[in-house]
């Protein structure tokens, strides 16, 4: 079954309910295990077969060896997909000259990206994270540059809050494009931007790209006692292990692995527009990809159960 595609902000883009992230191409960046040129290049196969459209990726995951990577496996594969990359993080660590959303920065980055990239163009481009050290009017007129040379077609943020989105917004006209997206931490341990952005989000149009859909994996059922990956998604270990373990009984009864029913509760809110997920293998990227949105009543049980894990009361959708 071909992934679900769904409309992208309020552009004519549409993007898989499903994409792939590569933070691990080309390095070990952030722990995650390495991918080489010939498992990144099945994989691609892999997820452009399933149906996927979107590949995320960013300047600074490896020091620019992701995109370098990407930029030699590409080649035909590049004009059937959606390509997104970032910008803001230092890419000479401790060097802040290295980094951030100025539009002097911006417009090396960007030009830096494509020639890693081997593409003239990137189909979605954003801020990694909010530069509190640059005016928002700055950062967005460089976005506009970028759109109206053809370097970009929908730019978009990562990491905002909703405060620091509206402003974005309220910006927006003129010479400085409106933010399409976020792309933001959201998943079963991580719940919080439904109390303020979503709703914003809803009423304004924007759409949500969530990072992290299996929480680190902590979600898969996998590492049941993998401290490290408790301690990433800030939940005590007992209350992780209860969710996951009523995480694995939703997949048995939907005939899912832990890992595609976990996805499956972020793909069945609607205004997720495409999760983000990564896979050090084929076969673990090919079972996530049998990933579907689940009915409302499976969601609803995961909805419960989360809420409860995470001490909320209220936050069953």
């Amino acid at each position: 079954m071909s992934v679900e595609s769904r409309p992208l902000g309020r552009t004519s883009l549409k993007v898989s309910v499903l994409s792939l992230g590569t933070m691990n191409f080309g390095s070990e960046w952030c722990g995650r295990k390495f991918v080489d040129d010939r498992t990144a290049s099945s994989m691609l196969d892999a997820a452009m077969e399933a149906g996927v459209n979107l590949i995320d990726t960013a300047d600074v995951y490896g020091l620019g060896a992701c995109e370098s990577m990407l930029g030699r496996l590409l080649g035909k594969r590049r004009g059937k997909l959606l390509l997104a990359t970032k910008v803001c993080g230092e890419m000479r660590p401790g060097d802040p000259s290295s980094g951030g959303l100025s539009a002097r920065h911006i417009s090396q980055a960007l030009d830096d990206s494509l020639k890693r990239l081997r593409t003239d163009r990137v189909d979605l481009y954003m801020a990694h994270a909010p530069d509190p050290r640059v005016r928002v009017e700055e950062t967005l007129e460089a976005f506009g540059k970028a759109v109206k040379a053809g370097k970009a077609r929908v730019v978009g943020c990562s990491n905002f809050s909703a405060e620091q989105l509206r402003e974005a917004l309220a910006l927006a006209g003129g010479s400085r494009p409106r933010l399409e997206f976020n792309q933001v931490e959201y998943n079963l341990a991580c719940r919080s931007i439904e109390a303020d952005l979503v709703p914003f989000c809803e009423d304004e149009g924007v759409s949500i790209l969530s990072w992290s859909p299996l929480g680190g994996g902590g979600l898969t059922c996998r590492y049941p006692g993998d401290r490290r990956r408790q301690e990433a998604l800030g939940m005590a270990p007992a209350r992780l292990e209860g969710l996951a373990h009523v995480v694995e009984k939703v997949a048995v009864s939907e005939d899912l692995t832990p890992g595609q029913a976990a996805l499956g509760w972020v793909a069945s809110k609607p205004w997720v527009a495409s999760a983000v997920f990564g896979a050090s293998n084929v076969a673990q990227l090919k079972e996530n990809l049998g990933a579907k949105a689940l009915d409302r009543r499976m969601a609803s049980i995961l909805d419960k159960a989360s809420a409860l894990c995470l001490g909320r009361r209220g936050a069953e959708s």
